[in-house]
This record gives structure tokens, C-alpha cells and sequence, in this order.
């Protein structure tokens, strides 16, 4: 199945292309260089995370940051 084209249609709030000069990963759902930093937030223990999202799937997932830098 190609997982571009089973894709729904593009989240508004959720970046839409890369910035210049922005980290770029292989995206774990549809393999493509676009998964990319997006947002950062705490949790009720004072966690810092940032989440990622891929601007040509959407796939999105959190990852804990360190909070030294």
C-alpha cells in the first residue's frame, strides 16, 4: 500500500514545509527525509518535550529533550 496516498487530507496546524537549515530525520511511517522539530512543551513533572512532525505524512510523536541546553 503506498502511505502517501492513503494519507488524509493536510492538518491545518501542522507545518506544512521544512525551514531552511531545519534538523530533518527519516520519518518512521513513510520513510521519507521530513520528519522534523516542531513544538515544545512541559508535562505536569516539569519534563521538557518536542514534538516531531513529518510535513509530507503528519505522523507526529513526542520525544523527551534534555533540559541541560
Amino acid at each position: 500500500m503506498d502511505v502517501s496516498r492513503a494519507n488524509p487530507e493536510k492538518i491545518p496546524w501542522l507545518p506544512s514545509s521544512l525551514l531552511e537549515g531545519a534538523t530533518r530525520e527519516p520519518c518512521p511511517r513513510c520513510g521519507r527525509l521530513s520528519l522534523t522539530p516542531w513544538i515544545l512543551r512541559r508535562d505536569q513533572e516539569r519534563h521538557v518535550w518536542r514534538r516531531w512532525v513529518c510535513i509530507e505524512c503528519q505522523f507526529t510523536e513526542e520525544r523527551q529533550e534534555d533540559e541541560s541546553g
